[in-house]
């Protein structure tokens, strides 16, 4: 009996201490500070969380920008981020100064924080 009991419990328990270690996703955005009005910047999020499997992984990211959503990256149980740390790109052509809104979310414990920067026009 207390075998049985230790084949239920045991796998529950390492379940459990893999999400205590697992942390909040977090992202990182990288733009240029300035652009010329009708340039091409490159916009990069680079996307953090320590644990990525079946169970709990990043599940959303996105990209606001002046408060219209342009980009966002949905994952699920059976398409995960590649791994713990992963990026994504969006290019945009500056038609005027910006404010860039990101946020990255775990199907367990959420959102780190939001994340903002801006672009102005050179």
């Amino acid at each position: 009996m207390k075998k049985m009991i230790l084949l239920i419990i045991g796998p529950l328990i390492f379940l459990g201490a893999e999400s205590a270690l697992a942390n909040k996703s977090a992202v990182r955005l990288e733009a240029p500070v300035n652009a010329a009005q009708g340039e091409k910047v490159t916009i990069t999020l680079f996307v953090t969380h320590s644990a990525n499997n079946f169970f709990h992984h990043t599940n959303r990211v996105y990209l606001a920008m002046n408060g219209e959503e342009k980009a966002s990256w949905e994952f699920s149980m059976t398409n995960r981020p590649e791994a713990a740390e992963f990026s994504r790109t969006f290019e945009y052509v500056m038609d005027g100064p910006m404010t860039l809104e990101s946020a990255a979310f775990c199907n367990m414990h959420g959102s780190d924080k939001m994340v903002t920067a801006t672009i102005g026009l050179k």
